[in-house]
């Protein structure tokens, strides 16, 4: 595996995936965002020395990442309001289908052999 590959699996695209949000969001909790991003680099470096626990952590992270993901999709993609004009957030939905499909992707992949064999290398 490239380092390319590697900077890409350990630090970035689990960066991404349950931080997709939309920006308005990122905004308002902009202090809870930066501490998550030094947990994922942290998590990341511990994989990159091979650490194993840091591995089933990364994974344990992302699979939760795409259950609650799947648990708010409906109740906040689509609302209703008290006049009842039903409001469809398009940019919620998108953000939160490519935060899935990341962090699922990241997460088989990291499960994969050749991401061990490489840990233990």
């Amino acid at each position: 595996m490239k380092t390319s590959e590697r900077v890409l699996l350990f630090f970035i695209l689990p960066i991404i995936g349950p931080l997709l949000y939309p920006p308005k969001a990122l905004l308002e909790g902009l202090p809870a965002v930066l501490a998550a991003v030094v947990v994922f680099v942290v998590i990341g470096v511990l994989i990159w020395r091979g650490r194993s626990l840091a591995l089933t952590f990364g994974i344990f992270i992302q699979g939760f990442n795409v259950i609650v993901r799947l648990m708010m999709f409906f109740s906040t993609a689509v609302t209703r309001s008290g006049s009842g004009v039903i409001r469809v957030d398009i940019l919620y939905i998108v953000l939160s289908v490519l935060s899935i499909a990341i962090s699922l992707w990241v997460l088989l992949r990291l499960d994969r052999v050749d991401v061990h064999a490489q840990m233990t290398a």
